[in-house]
């Protein structure tokens, strides 16, 4: 019977979390075109100026450049830990590779100093800002996070988890960076046409899955029900209910930067 329990709880937390994304995304109740939709979100966490953002098909993404890469890179974290089998890991990476990812996310913090300071001078500071630089570094950025975030979930919601830590080594870094990372810049800063909604839906899909993770966490240490869970219909309701709580986040943080923006009469 308890069996039979957690499963009803996720498949109601599964069918709920559905009816979420169709009546937010498709619902003709609420008429905004589906990329409309996607800017909403994206302007909950990116302050989108025109100049730092990637325009494909003549439009704008959702995210500027250096959002688009950390929200993509988020994603690629997640997926290349999945890919190597470390879905339950909970254990970090060596620390030599723990320091080369918090480097990357100095990286990516420099990059941005450097960038908004040239934007306040009006002339470059330490070099010249490019998208493809935002684009980069942002993508290494969200690597970092989702590889260091990943396994910090799964000890806060495993019973027992693996034991493995997220990456052996730099051999596991430097192919995920091949593989994945290099590849993914390359062809999103080409912005082909064909790319306008695979990346503005992922780019968006990344602000999701963050925020989804971070709201579970403590969804799970509020219901104390920490290092519980067997498997993965045990997690339905508190990754449901991470998932609710990052839709309404983002809404009220969009609608908040809308006001000030039409209030103060400059971007927020």
């Amino acid at each position: 019977m308890k069996g039979a329990s957690r499963r009803r709880t996720l498949a109601l937390a599964i069918i709920g979390t559905v009816a979420i994304v169709v009546l937010i995304l498709l619902s003709p109740l609420w008429p905004l075109p589906f990329l409309d939709k996607l800017d909403l979100a994206g302007s909950a966490v990116c302050g989108r100026l025109p100049d730092h953002s990637l325009h494909i098909a003549g439009r704008q993404l959702p995210l500027c450049a250096r959002c688009t890469g950390t929200f993509l890179g988020i994603l690629l974290g997640f997926g290349s830990l999945v890919i190597l089998g470390k879905r339950k890991t909970a254990q970090m990476p060596p620390a030599a590779v723990v320091g080369l990812l918090v480097g990357f996310i100095f990286l990516m913090a420099v990059d941005g100093v450097n960038s908004y300071l040239s934007l306040l001078l009006n002339r470059p500071l330490l070099y010249t800002p490019h998208n493809l630089l935002r684009l980069a570094t942002g993508t290494l950025h969200g690597l970092a996070l989702g590889i260091i975030v990943f396994p910090i979930f799964n000890f806060t919601l495993w019973k027992e988890p693996d034991k493995k830590p997220a990456l052996s080594g730099f051999r596991e870094l430097g192919l995920i960076l091949l593989v994945l990372v290099v590849p993914t810049v390359l062809l999103v800063q080409t912005e082909l046409d064909v790319l306008l909604y695979p990346v503005a839906t992922l780019s968006v899909m990344g602000v999701l899955a963050i925020l989804t993770l971070l709201n579970s966490m403590v969804v799970i240490i509020a219901m104390r029900r920490e290092a519980e869970a067997v498997a993965w219909w045990d997690a339905g309701l508190a990754i449901a209910l991470g998932f609710a709580a990052a839709m309404v986040e983002l809404g009220i943080i969009a609608l908040l930067r809308w006001q000030f923006s039409a209030t103060l009469g400059i971007p927020f």
